[in-house]
């Protein structure tokens, strides 16, 4: 597991427009020579504090159907049965299964469709509710 903490960030609001409001946060520049190993999307929790947390289908790259590769690298967090706003809070991401790698789509209707088998992937692989735990061996 790798945990990945960032502050959200305004985006430009295409997946909400597409039925995904995403928590955008600012890969940090220690992480950034990972590019390649990080790319994809991901199954993972986000947590705003030890009360709050959410399972979350994450995309990590350069949105390549939106842009070419000189595109922002950025995380994309979606998380599950979340409504409010995280603008400007800190998130602590954990990343728990690769998914797929990024594609370029051809149409948006194929996008949202992958993106609906990401979430239902998330829900599978980490259950309806999961509560993190970090183990400490003494």
């Amino acid at each position: 597991m790798l945990t990945i903490k960032g502050k959200v960030v305004h985006g430009d609001k295409r997946g909400r427009e597409l039925g995904f409001p995403t928590a955008n946060i600012s890969i940090p520049e220690s992480m950034r020579a990972y590019e390649h190993e990080l790319d994809g999307v991901w199954a993972g929790i986000a947590e705003l504090d030890a009360d709050n947390y959410w399972l979350t289908t994450v995309s990590i790259g350069r949105r390549p159907t939106f842009y070419n590769a000189d595109g922002e690298f950025l995380m994309e967090a979606y998380l599950l049965d979340f409504s409010g706003d995280l603008y400007g809070k800190t998130l602590n991401v954990k990343l728990y299964e690769y998914l797929r790698g990024q594609e370029k789509f051809d149409d948006i209707d194929s996008l949202v469709e992958t993106m609906w088998g990401d979430v239902r992937a998330t829900r599978d692989l980490l259950g309806q509710t999961i509560k993190p735990v970090d183990l400490h061996f003494l």
